[in-house]
């Protein structure tokens, strides 16, 4: 199997979920957060403070990358052959949830 690419309808999407914001701020748990939902540990090298602020270019290369390392992170778990939008969605997903949580989601289950 090929790792599908992650296409623009992936990014779009999360961008659409998350909301941008160039300003740190608290998430409804009270985590640091800025970007498209970036926080902290989600990229080596990048802390989220509070009081931190990026431009719309940082935010959308930090979620270029982030995106690209969690498709690294889930990619080993299919069984099967998605297509792109199907990768990109479980992409979306795991990016909401976090690697950990997909891989042990009902989604994952049921798509293999």
């Amino acid at each position: 199997m090929k790792k599908p690419v992650i296409n623009s309808e992936t990014i779009n999407l999360i961008k659409e979920f998350e909301g941008l914001r160039l300003n740190a701020y608290l998430d409804p748990v009270g985590i640091p957060t800025i970007g498209y939902g970036l926080t902290t540990g989600a990229l080596d090298g990048v802390v989220v403070r509070m009081g931190m602020t990026i431009t719309e270019q940082e935010a959308d290369e930090f979620l270029r990358r982030v995106v690209e390392k969690f498709s690294d992170d889930i990619w080993t778990h299919f069984k099967r052959q998605p297509t792109e939008n199907q990768f990109g969605a479980m992409v979306s997903l795991a990016y909401n949830i976090g690697t950990g949580a997909f891989r042990k989601s009902t989604a994952l289950r049921r798509f293999n």
